[in-house]
Formats: C-alpha cells, structure tokens, sequence
C-alpha cells in the first residue's frame, strides 16, 4: 500500500493531492490521541559540543524561522530531502498538520536540525530529518534517527524510511540506530526500509 502510495505521489501529483487530503483525515481520526501523547514526552534538553541544547516540537509560530533554516540551506544540502515544498505557506500547513510531527534541534536558541514524522493511515511513520552543514559530523544525524524511531514508537507506529542508497550519511545513521529491514526497492535507487517493532530507549542529547 505505502509502496503504490510512493509511486503515485512521484509520477502522478495531481491523482496523489486528493488522496493524500483523505489519507490525512483518516490519521487524525485513529492516532491523533497517541500522537499528542508522544508530543508530550518529546522535549529533550541537554549540549552539542559542550553548548546547551533542546529539542522540541515544532507549532505553526515556528514556520517563518523552519522556513528561513530550510531557505539558508545549500541546494546540493537538500538533494535527499524533499518530504514537502519549502515555501512558508507550505511549511505552516505542514506545522498545523496532524497528520505531522515536527521536531527542531535547537544549539543555543538557534535551529540547527529538523526532523518530522509523516504518518500515515495504515499505522506507519516515516522518518524525515535534515542538519545544518555547520554541524555535520557530530552525530546529530544518528540522534534525529534514534529520536524520531522513539517518538514514534512511543505513539504505536510502525517506523519507516525511504533512504536513497547514495545519501551515504543518512544510510550510516539509520544502520548505526538499529537493524532495519527492507520493505520495498524504489525508483532511482531508493529503499523503503523498516525499523524493528518495540519502543526504544530514550535518546540521549549529549553529543
């Protein structure tokens, strides 16, 4: 189901707008409870190179400065990050959506990373996460996998990604936070993977 979701939302947009609408209404109605459960756990404080640090969810006050990270970020920065269009409208509509978790990492006050969950009405959540290049190397990626793996786990989802197999980093992170299994094989060499079902430990943030 999640495959053939992937495929029409790639080569045929227009067909995919309105079944994404009705796909968004069903999440809502049968996880919305347990979404708000896990928002509520999901603030973590702690330091990234001995700086202090927090995560947090994202709410629909925090678009303009989501959409000022993502417009700061490098066009090659983005070519394995497309969950949705970078525009402030669309990052609003994104923040407001229940059918969303939104994440910021913040370093000192500043956003640093972004990850979300994109549920789905079958019980899956995909991972989706992106850190600034300023901070690349430092384990944050390995964190956002291992953060959003818990999160969604505490709100009873399956924990999906679709990874390409050339996004060197990000396959290192999800390989580095647990065995995952592969689902399906994509186009242009993505795979839709699968963590193992059970509730990770809490993530640490010292990194």
């Amino acid at each position: 189901m999640e495959r053939l979701a992937y495929l029409i939302k790639h080569r045929f947009p227009g067909l995919f707008r309105p079944i994404a609408g009705l796909a968004r209404a069903v999440t809502v109605l049968r996880y919305g409870r347990r979404r708000e459960r896990a928002l509520g756990r999901a603030t973590l404080v702690g330091t990234v190179s001995g700086h202090p640090a927090e995560i947090r969810p994202l709410r629909e006050g925090d678009a303009a400065m989501l959409a000022g990270f993502l417009a700061a970020m490098p066009e090659d920065h983005l070519q394995f990050f497309h969950p949705h269009d970078f525009d402030a409208t669309a990052v609003e509509r994104v923040l407001g959506s229940r059918a969303f978790m939104t994440y910021g990492l913040f370093v000192e006050g500043r956003l640093n990373a972004y990850g979300l969950l994109r549920l789905s009405p079958t019980g899956s959540a995909f991972i989706g996460l992106l850190v600034a290049p300023s901070l690349q190397g430092r384990g944050l990626g390995r964190f956002l996998v291992h953060y959003l793996y818990w999160q969604a786990s505490v709100a009873g989802f399956r924990v999906r990604s679709t990874i390409s197999q050339h996004n060197a980093a990000t396959v290192r992170a999800h390989r580095a936070v647990a065995d995952y299994r592969v689902v399906a094989e994509l186009p242009k060499d993505y795979l839709m993977i699968e963590f193992p079902p059970g509730v990770p430990s809490v993530p640490r943030l010292e990194l």
